[in-house]
């Protein structure tokens, strides 16, 4: 049986030939579309025994019926702008969004992918919290940032929420991002927040701020990010303590189904955080000496008794190799560590200002697919393998 959606919309005019395409074309075989262009029916219709796949409607149709508590059912808005979500709907944070005017067979396509993605990962893949992802590398110059963004992206097309989070002391995303117009309250006003929250102790009740609500949304990676934080002094001053508690709040309050941390410095108080609370850390090497060799003995400092690093790092690592040009790299980094992804060498991102071409190159992403398959499938169950019959 096809899967089954909910479209909620205001015109009558636009759901007929929507449905008229359905009946007479090979998407009846695999969709059915119960459409709804009154806000009574359509709530109505919700509280009942049927449940949909997913619900697709406009903004107004979904934030009614969020506010009465959406369940377990994944949901999409239809933009008119195409643009994404809009920003001061505080409620529809998190939610994934959907053209509302193309071509039907395009429409149709975003719908059943969307429905197929967010089915499966509801039904196999229920976790107590979200999958945190940090991103660490011994040297600069390996391509950290770079893999982590392709990383973001790719998850963000396969249906995921993702929230990006930069803790470099100076945010390299930009050199590759395209920052969205309009103010947010920003990572710092978050830290404020957090921080009186913790003063305040036992005096402050119910759930924690919502990092949507500080948060830009990134169409190209289909994620969630903050802005880059402007006084460096902000990033310097953030204590382990206090990063652990970002951590938190992402991870708890976010409705994120994977956190990717992208860190500094190994020996920086910030990486210390997400060394300790990641499920998984993804080490990036580049493959010249310099970088195999801080690798290990960082590697080796982490296992002793009495390093002052976080236990069980060693269990929690995965290794790829960024920028592969030769066999003889390989060969040089699989000495050390067990390579667990080796990443292609792209030469066109030699060229002056590579900006977007980072997160367009086909080659790297295939590599990039093949390592999250490896890595998140695990923890994400049936995500990439699809849903279970």
């Amino acid at each position: 049986m096809g899967a089954m959606i909910a479209l909620a919309v205001r015109e009558s005019a636009y759901i007929e030939p929507l449905l008229h395409y359905v009946h007479t074309s090979e998407y009846g075989d695999v969709l059915r579309i119960a459409a709804f262009s009154r806000k009574d029916t359509f709530m109505e219709f919700m509280k009942g025994e049927e449940q949909p796949d997913a619900v697709i409607g406009d903004t107004a149709f979904i934030e009614s019926w969020l506010v009465e508590g959406k369940g377990g059912v994944p949901w999409a808005v239809l933009s008119e702008s195409g643009s994404g979500l809009p920003r001061s709907a505080g409620a529809l944070a998190g939610g994934q969004s959907i053209a509302k005017y193309q071509s039907l067979p395009a429409l149709l396509e975003a719908m059943l992918q969307f429905c197929q993605v967010k089915r499966s990962r509801l039904q196999a893949a229920a976790r107590d919290e979200p999958l945190l992802l940090g991103i660490a590398s011994a040297g600069g110059s390996s391509g950290k940032t770079t893999v982590a963004l392709n990383m973001v992206k790719l998850l963000g097309e396969m249906g995921l929420s993702v929230f990006y989070l930069n803790l470099e002391s100076v945010d390299s995303s930009g050199l590759v991002l395209r920052m969205p117009s309009g103010g947010t309250a920003g990572l710092e006003r978050l830290l404020y927040e957090l921080k009186v929250r913790g003063e305040e102790g036992e005096k402050r009740h119910g759930n924690g701020p919502e990092p949507a609500a500080y948060a830009i949304r990134h169409e190209a990676l289909r994620a969630d990010a903050f802005r880059p934080v402007e006084n460096l002094n902000e990033m310097l001053q953030l204590t382990r303590p206090d990063t652990l508690d970002l951590l938190g709040c992402l991870t708890g309050n976010g409705g994120y189904d994977v956190v990717i941390a992208d860190t500094g410095a190994i020996e920086e108080e910030r990486t210390r955080a997400v060394l300790e609370r990641c499920g998984l850390l993804l080490w990036v090497l580049s493959g010249d000496e310099g970088n195999i060799y801080k690798t290990s003995r960082w590697l080796a400092h982490c296992g002793l008794p009495h390093s002052g690093m976080p236990q069980g790092i060693a269990e929690k690592s995965r290794f790829v190799l960024n920028g592969a040009a030769d066999s003889a790299s390989v060969e040089a980094v699989s000495g050390v560590v067990r390579l667990d992804g080796v990443l292609p060498y792209i030469p066109s991102w030699d060229m002056p200002h590579p900006g977007e071409l980072r997160l367009n190159a086909p080659p790297f992403l295939a590599g990039v697919k093949r390592l999250c398959m490896d890595l998140i499938e695990p923890a994400l169950p049936r995500v990439f393998t699809g849903s279970a019959q």
